[in-house]
C-alpha cells in the first residue's frame, strides 16, 4: 500500500516529461486522471475550462488530436504493470474466485457511425481474492461474448474458479474448458438440451426466490449442488464493478470522438480503479473503495487538479 503522491509519482516516473512540446506524457496522464477521478467534470470543454482558468495552457484541441494520433499502448502499459503490482500482495485463499463478463458503453457521437460502431464492448475478469481487475479486452461493434473464447482462455490462470453468466455457454466452450482443465461455473440457457450425466462436469438446477429456474454447468465434483449455486451467485460481484466503473469513474460518460480516444479513456478508469485498490489514505476516512475516491476527491477540490496536485511532489515543474 502507498500513498497517492507516491502511487502516482510512481507511475509519471515512467512517462516522458518532454516527448511532446506542448503536451507530454506525463501532462497528458495527468489530465486524463484528472477527468476520471472528479465526478464534477461531465465534457471535455469542462474540463478544459477548469485547467486553463487555473493557469494550464494546453487547449482542448491539442488533447483531442493526442487522443486521436497517440498509440493506446502507453496506459495499456501502465495498467498492466498496476495490475502485476496489485497481484503481487498476498493472497489469503489458494483458490481464487474469477467472474469474467463484458459491459456495453454506447457511442453517441455521429462519428462513430460512420465506421458502423454504435457500441464498444469490455470484457475482462474480477479476481474475488484480491479485488483487482484482470485481463481487458476492448472491442468495437455488436460481437458476440462466445466470440471472445480465446481472450477469456489467456485470462484464467491456475487455482482459478472461472464463473459465467448464460452468455457465455456453450458445450463446445465448456469442451475447450474442461480439456485445458479449468475449473468453472457457467450458467447455461434453459433451452440448451441438458447432458446430465457426462462425464467431465454435471449440471446443477435450483431456483432463486423470485422462483427464476437457473442451471448451472460445473466441473467441481467435490462441491454439493448448495456450494456450486453460491459459488454463481458470486458472479454478481462483477456487476458491482460496472456499476462502480460508470456511476463513480465515468467509464460511460465518453468525452473524445476517436476511436483511439475511446480506448485511452477506458484504459484510464481502469488505471483510476487500481490506484483506488492500491492507494492509502487516513484510516478515519474508511477502507472502502468510495471512501478512498471520495478522500481523492476532496484533496482534488483543494488543489483544483492532478496537475496543480502534482507540484506538490514534482516541484521541478514550477521552476520556468
Amino acid at each position: 500500500m502507498a500513498s497517492f503522491a507516491t502511487l502516482v509519482k510512481s507511475i509519471l516516473n515512467r512517462l516522458s516529461p518532454c516527448d511532446y512540446p506542448v503536451l507530454n506524457s506525463q501532462l497528458f496522464f495527468k489530465i486524463w486522471l484528472t477527468y476520471v477521478l472528479d465526478q464534477g467534470l461531465t465534457s471535455m470543454r469542462a474540463l478544459f475550462y477548469r485547467l486553463n482558468h487555473a493557469g494550464i495552457t494546453v487547449d482542448m484541441s491539442t488533447f483531442s488530436k493526442a487522443n486521436k494520433t497517440r498509440t493506446t499502448s502507453l496506459f495499456e502499459g501502465i495498467y498492466t504493470q498496476l495490475m502485476s503490482q496489485a497481484q503481487k500482495r498476498h493472497r489469503t485463499s489458494s483458490m481464487t474466485l474469477f467472474p469474467i463478463d463484458s459491459t456495453i458503453i454506447t457511442l453517441t457521437s455521429k462519428l462513430f457511425w460512420f465506421y458502423k460502431y454504435h457500441q464498444v464492448k469490455l470484457l475482462t475478469g474480477f479476481d474475488l481474492t484480491e479485488n483487482i481487475i484482470g485481463k481487458a479486452v476492448i472491442s468495437f461493434g455488436e460481437r458476440h461474448d462466445l466470440s471472445f473464447q480465446e481472450e477469456i482462455l489467456e485470462m484464467i490462470s491456475e487455482n482459478t474458479v472461472v464463473i459465467m453468466d448464460r452468455g457465455f455457454a456453450s458445450w463446445q466452450f465448456l469442451e475447450r474448458l474442461s480439456e485445458r482443465k479449468c475449473s468453472f461455473v457457467v450458467r447455461i440457457k434453459n433451452n440448451m438440451r441438458m447432458k446430465l450425466n457426462h462425464e467431465r462436469y454435471r449440471v446443477v438446477q435450483f431456483f432463486d426466490e423470485n422462483q427464476t429456474e437457473f442451471r448451472i454447468a460445473t466441473n467441481l465434483k467435490e462441491l454439493s449442488d448448495e456450494e456450486v449455486s453460491e459459488l454463481y451467485r458470486q458472479r454478481w460481484a462483477i456487476e458491482n464493478l460496472w456499476k462502480f466503473l460508470k456511476m463513480h469513474l465515468s467509464l460511460d460518460k465518453l468525452i473524445t470522438k476517436s476511436l483511439n480516444g475511446v480506448i485511452n479513456q477506458i484504459y484510464m478508469v481502469l488505471i483510476a480503479y487500481l490506484i483506488l485498490e492500491l492507494v492509502e489514505i487516513p484510516e478515519y476516512f474508511g477502507k472502502k473503495l468510495l471512501d478512498k475516491l471520495r478522500y481523492l476527491q476532496l484533496e482534488l477540490s483543494r488543489r483544483c487538479s492532478i496537475v496543480h496536485w502534482s507540484f506538490d511532489w514534482q516541484p521541478e515543474l514550477l521552476v520556468t
